[in-house]
């Protein structure tokens, strides 16, 4: 059975299906019936573009569940809507010590993971860590790394002072991993993480990179085993949140884009 299933007195021979396959699983003959290409079902990734573009319902894909697919939202924002939260967004420096809800967090995470990846690998793995103990280690694993590097001399001086400079006061810290081996894991969690981070910001949450944390992983033994990546998997990123406790009244300026036109 083929995989690509087109319903031919539905199908308005758009080509659109053909169109949007990154793969080019599916072909036309112009004024046909689209059909899938040999080899389909070895090379399809997945990604339910074809289904979701076709305008009639009239193919189907046997690799992706009809239940699966959610109605496109009538309430997308607006582009103005969009660049007030883009540009508003800053990151968040100073948190509540009330935890953010556990659901709030499962709402971060399920936008989070229909971020695009490579190919539609879906290679990007999570760990959510509230435990304040767990954190605190973290904290310290992490603050070692930094008494180490001439370089960071000023974070570890602060933290001497008691200042939390790795974590500042955050009640969880979520955290992208994916393969070592894989070419695009540093990428694909990159997009994961800005995802979860944008939406944080859609929700009145704080939200902060972990950069610190990340780079400490990599030098810190142990530390990626602390942060529960397992081995064979590297921290890709790490993200700060919690309930802010900063409000910010203005937009910092930035440096003019810098672009060729060719």
């Amino acid at each position: 059975m083929e995989i690509i299933q087109i319903d031919a007195a539905a199908c308005n021979h758009d080509g659109l299906c053909v169109q949007a396959c990154p793969v080019a699983i599916i072909e036309q003959v112009e004024g046909a019936v689209p059909r899938a290409a040999a080899g389909a079902a070895d090379r399809c990734i997945r990604c339910g573009h074809c289904v979701a573009v076709c305008p009639t319902g009239a193919l189907t894909n046997t690799l992706t569940a009809a239940a699966d697919f959610l109605p496109v939202p009538g309430d997308v924002p607006t582009g103005g809507q969009t660049k007030a939260l883009l540009t508003a967004r800053r990151s968040v420096r100073g948190f509540r010590k009330a935890p953010v809800p556990r659901e709030r967090l499962e709402q971060l995470l399920e936008v989070a993971r229909r971020a695009p990846t490579a190919s539609n690998s879906q290679k990007v793995s999570w760990v959510m860590i509230q435990a304040p103990d767990r954190l605190d280690r973290i904290r310290a694993m992490t603050i070692d790394w930094l008494t180490l590097d001439p370089a960071r001399a000023a974070y570890a001086r602060a933290a001497e002072q008691g200042r939390d400079v790795v974590l500042r006061g955050a009640t969880a810290l979520a955290v992208a991993y994916g393969p070592t081996d894989y070419a695009w894991t540093d990428v694909d969690c990159a997009i994961a993480l800005t995802y979860l981070e944008l939406y944080a910001a859609s929700l009145g949450l704080g939200a902060c990179w972990g950069g610190l944390v990340t780079m400490a992983s990599r030098f810190t033994a142990g530390l990626a085993g602390e942060l529960g990546v397992p081995d064979g998997n590297r921290v890709a990123g790490a993200m700060m949140l919690g309930i802010p406790r900063q409000k910010h009244f203005l937009i910092p300026p930035r440096n003019e884009v810098r672009v060729d036109w060719l």
